[in-house]
């Protein structure tokens, strides 16, 4: 959002990205808590230009999967990372994050930027 190079060029991808109801709620998060108001009315206003995937019941059995397959591993991601897996796999989208964890989610696509 600050012209980082790696975020432009994620951007210019040829698809339309998405987002999921997840990751808006932790963005919306961080931009309350940063106490600027106009960080928060601008998150808002930013987040409209994406398609928002719901997390809904086939979400939810996806991500009882993740869960369940990192449970006793030693290998974990926070729960709300799992959450976005689930969205992402559900609908048949890639992942784009800086996040490496992501990699560990069996058969989810990630492009790392």
């Amino acid at each position: 959002m600050k012209g980082d190079p790696d975020a432009q060029a994620v951007a210019r991808l040829p698809t339309t990205l998405k987002t999921t109801s997840i990751s808006s709620a932790e963005f919306l998060y961080g931009a309350k808590q940063s106490g600027k108001k106009n960080m928060y009315d601008f998150s808002e206003k930013f987040l409209r230009f994406f398609p928002v995937l719901p997390f809904d019941e086939e979400s939810a059995v996806i991500y009882a999967g993740i869960a369940h397959a990192f449970s006793g591993t030693g290998r974990h991601i926070s729960t709300f990372d799992e959450l976005i897996a689930a969205i992402a796999l559900r609908h048949d989208e890639p992942l784009v994050t800086r996040d490496r964890h992501f990699s560990v989610v069996e058969g989810l696509e990630v492009i790392s930027y």
